[in-house]
């Protein structure tokens, strides 16, 4: 009866410490929900590693994903960053360095709400993310990942302050967060946030409208696309991609729930001062019985996380599912014929480069303002 709607759907209860899960536990086996907010340790905590500092106290909740605390009026700020990308932690923090300084003049700008304005202006909150962690482990260990976040953790707070000081604002009341991602990681060729892939070759399923410019060029390029049965106008549609994730990365099927868990928590202790936001799956026969039993555990550990049955094989709770699974002999099919998407201009457009607006809409904006974090 849900599923017109449900697939959009994201409900979570706020949970207290030490209430009986039992009754919330059924309804997941069934299907997922609901999630769980533990608002108490979204007060008290920054990273679990450390004691309560409750600096966080007027928090009323957290975006629909729940990697970001919010207070009411308040708004997200996220940016995110790719690890398992660069060869060295150096590296790596060159890009938080740039992913900081971005996120935190987006917190400079102004909203149309008052109280929106003002709360942003105390809090400065930053969400700045890790994804495609379940390839980092394959190409590093979950030693490097610990010594990688805390690190970063060290650096951004360091560079917050100097920032901030530049700025004249406020030091950002929290600064990390695991995101769930979606279509920014697919853009850097990564598994989204701490998840770990359906499949090592899957179909990802992307919704677009009929008259924007991707249409065309996707029908030439060869990939199969379709109406998005649950529109009722026929503009939005389905693209079908093939992906393969590569070598060594494990998929979710051979990770536990425990392990699922346990990742979970461990970056919520070494990086994420605002929430990890992870969909934990578990096999309904051999895991569901337990599910209480993670909660009671975890609660203390963690500040918000959800769980997702996983599907038999063949199973399809909903039409043009976001990732279903494929074997490789599919995906070397559907790719074959595949060719370079070509995006071509329309032919009102001028064919130069577009000159980026430097911080301000007047015709003199260009400001330099000499931050660097050594």
């Amino acid at each position: 009866e849900r599923a017109s709607y449900g697939w959009t759907s994201n409900n979570s209860i706020f949970a207290n410490l030490g209430m009986d899960y039992s009754k919330a536990c059924q309804s997941i086996k069934h299907n997922g929900e609901p999630g769980f907010c533990w608002l108490e340790n979204m007060r008290a905590f920054g990273r679990l590693c450390e004691p309560a500092n409750h600096k966080d106290h007027r928090a009323s909740g957290g975006n629909p994903c729940l990697e970001q605390t919010l207070e009411s009026f308040e708004m997200c700020c996220l940016v995110e960053t790719f690890p398992y990308n660069h060869d060295s932690y150096e590296e790596y923090e060159e890009t938080l360095e740039l992913a900081f300084l971005y996120s935190k003049t987006v917190t400079l700008g102004l909203s149309h709400w008052k109280e929106t304005n003002e709360v942003i202006k105390r809090n400065r909150r930053i969400g700045c993310s890790m994804s495609g962690i379940a390839q980092f482990l394959s190409k590093y260990d979950l030693h490097t990942l610990k010594e990688w976040a805390q690190k970063g953790y060290a650096f951004i707070q360091k560079f917050d302050k100097k920032v901030s000081a530049t700025f004249e604002v406020n030091k950002s009341i929290k600064t990390t967060c695991i995101k769930p991602s979606g279509t920014v990681s697919l853009l850097a060729g990564a598994t989204p946030g701490i998840h770990f892939p359906e499949s090592q070759y899957y179909i990802r399923r992307v919704r677009f409208m009929r008259s924007g410019p991707l249409y065309d060029a996707l029908i030439k390029a060869g990939y199969k696309v379709e109406e998005d049965v649950y529109a009722k106008d026929n503009q939005a549609m389905v693209v079908e991609i093939p992906v393969s994730v590569g070598t060594n990365v494990r998929t979710v099927k051979e990770v536990t729930m425990w392990e699922q868990l346990e990742l979970a928590a461990f970056l919520q202790e070494n990086w994420a001062d605002n929430q990890v936001s992870c969909t934990i799956q578990f096999d309904p026969e051999t895991e569901g019985h337990m599910l209480m039993h993670a909660l009671n555990y975890f609660q203390y550990r963690l500040k918000g996380i959800s769980f997702l049955p996983r599907l038999k094989p063949n199973t399809h709770v909903y039409a043009q599912l976001p990732y279903e699974e494929i074997t490789e002999e599919l995906f070397n099919e559907l790719s074959k014929g595949l060719r370079n998407i070509e995006m071509k201009p329309e032919k009102s457009e001028a064919a130069v480069d577009p000159k980026a607006e430097n911080f301000c809409d007047g015709d003199k904006c260009l400001v330099d303002f000499g931050i660097s974090a050594s």
